[in-house]
């Protein structure tokens, strides 16, 4: 899992460099919605592993991607604070996803259930990206002209 974490750092930041962040982040989130979401039906291993990878690519990938966005969005001058701020805010879902995790499987008995739980987290998460991505693209319009 970790080579597919460090493999996602190198490439989604590279592909990010040439899409922009805000449209690989969309990618992220539709792309897992689409992964969790097959999770809970797939039955043979090998796809299993495949999507679990895959998401691990994608976390990577988001890591090494968030300070980038940030330098995009903020500029470089107040990175180090706002970085932390999202480092914080990881740190918490961290430990807020386990938490989730034994929540919905005693309350429900099945895993199947968590799994639906944070598909819809990533739509929350995906529509906020796009509604980022629509303000980057105004602001840009507004500065242009």
């Amino acid at each position: 899992m970790g080579i597919f974490n460090g493999a996602g750092r190198i490439i989604w930041a590279s592909i990010s460099d040439y899409l922009t962040r805000p449209i690989v982040f969309v990618l992220f989130f539709v792309t897992q919605i689409i992964a969790f979401y097959f999770l809970t039906t797939v039955t043979s291993i090998l796809i299993f592993q495949v999507l679990i990878y895959y998401i691990m690519m994608c976390y990577g990938g988001a890591f090494a991607s968030i300070p980038a966005y940030i330098g995009d969005i903020f500029g470089t001058k107040e990175l180090g604070a706002i970085h932390g701020y999202i480092l914080t805010a990881w740190a918490l879902a961290g430990l807020a996803g386990p938490i989730i995790i034994a929540y919905v499987k005693d309350t429900t008995g099945s895993y199947t259930d968590t799994l639906y739980v944070f598909v819809a987290l990533f739509f929350v998460a995906l529509i906020t990206s796009i509604w980022m991505l629509s303000n980057i693209q105004k602001i840009k319009t507004l500065h242009l002209n």
